[in-house]
């Protein structure tokens, strides 16, 4: 290549690395404003890292919420309306990295201490405890059921709990797809619970997820969208485009089955009401999930951004993960010339 146009190039290159950035940014934000409808701001200074997020199955005004790892063991009640911490529990345990947070038929809520970004985690498990609603439930007793994987370790950020079978599963968090996990149907305290991969592969980097109240659906967010999987196959079957926020981690089914609330880690995090039709089932919902044969696989993940990104759609970064690569074959190619 002509020593002067080799010049050039790589100062163009960085153009368009510039204006692919922000022309996505753009886009996103500007499909975010039709996405969803600002509902109020969790602006206690106790939650920063809000990662996990359930409806009360008897007041559909509350939620409650966990932090992420690195943080005090304690799950808070937030009034959905104002974003006022109304009530909060301090579980006897010690957790590590709470990803997950579901509720059972009785209301009873579950904990899913089972981030493990570094494949590194031997301890993983679940905890349950009463739902304490809106008063201060002070410390309480928790049940703890420690999980092994067949295959390894994974990382897993969503626990899905069917509202008409309390049948339980795992999503886990991988790049280009993820798995999931059925756990059995009596969970032991005293003997690490082995879960069943099922013939299926769901979206990659799921942050959180919430099965729909007849059963016959999981909507599964990433970063900036959300995905509906059938649930007898996990099959994709519909995408939601999810308001753009700091770190979209949770996520969780109104008792309408009608929208979903979205939020964000971080503080003063947003809550988000995005509009949700699940399609018609074609079976009862209340057939089993997970016994289905293999689910093809999903549309083109989303590749998410980074932990603690910004919201950037996947192509954003896909696009510039390959201007990088050609500077550093160009850069390199000058390097060996001179």
């Amino acid at each position: 290549m002509n020593p002067r146009h080799r010049r050039l190039l790589i100062p163009g290159l960085l153009v368009a690395l510039l204006i692919i950035v922000v022309v996505s940014s753009l886009a996103d934000r500007a499909g975010a404003a039709t996405s969803g409808e600002p509902v109020s701001r969790i602006s206690d200074a106790r939650i920063t890292e809000s990662s996990g997020l359930v409806i009360d199955r008897a007041d559909a005004g509350l939620a409650y919420t966990i932090n992420d790892s690195g943080n005090a063991a304690a799950v808070y009640a937030v009034d959905v309306p104002t974003g006022r911490v109304v009530g909060s529990a301090t579980p006897a345990a010690t957790f590590t990295d709470t990803e997950a947070l579901s509720a059972d038929r009785a209301g009873t809520l579950w904990v899913a201490d089972t981030g493990d970004n570094n494949r590194q985690r031997s301890d993983v498990a679940l905890y349950s405890l009463p739902a304490f609603g809106r008063e201060d439930g002070g410390a309480v007793s928790v049940k703890r059921f420690p999980l092994t994987y067949p295959e390894g370790r994974r990382d897993v950020e969503s626990l899905v709990v069917n509202p008409r079978t309390d049948e339980k599963f795992l999503l886990t968090k991988g790049l280009l797809g993820g798995e999931v996990f059925a756990l059995p149907d009596r969970l032991e305290q005293d003997e690490p619970n082995r879960v069943r991969v099922l013939d299926a592969t769901v979206p990659g980097m799921l942050t959180d997820a919430a099965f729909t109240p007849d059963g016959a659906y999981v909507v599964a967010r990433s970063y900036s969208r959300a995905y509906v999987l059938d649930a007898r196959t996990w099959k994709q079957v519909d995408t939601l485009a999810l308001p753009s926020v700091r770190q979209g981690e949770t996520l969780a089914m109104e008792p309408d089955g009608r929208s979903i609330l979205v939020g964000s880690e971080g503080g003063d995090s947003p809550l988000f009401r995005v509009a949700f039709a699940a399609p018609v089932p074609e079976v009862e919902p209340t057939e089993r999930a997970g016994t289905a044969p293999a689910a093809g696989a999903p549309a083109t993940p989303d590749q998410g951004p980074p932990e603690g990104g910004n919201g950037f759609a996947g192509a954003t970064w896909l696009w510039a993960g390959v201007v990088i690569a050609l500077l550093a074959v160009i850069s390199a190619a000058a390097t060996r010339s001179r």
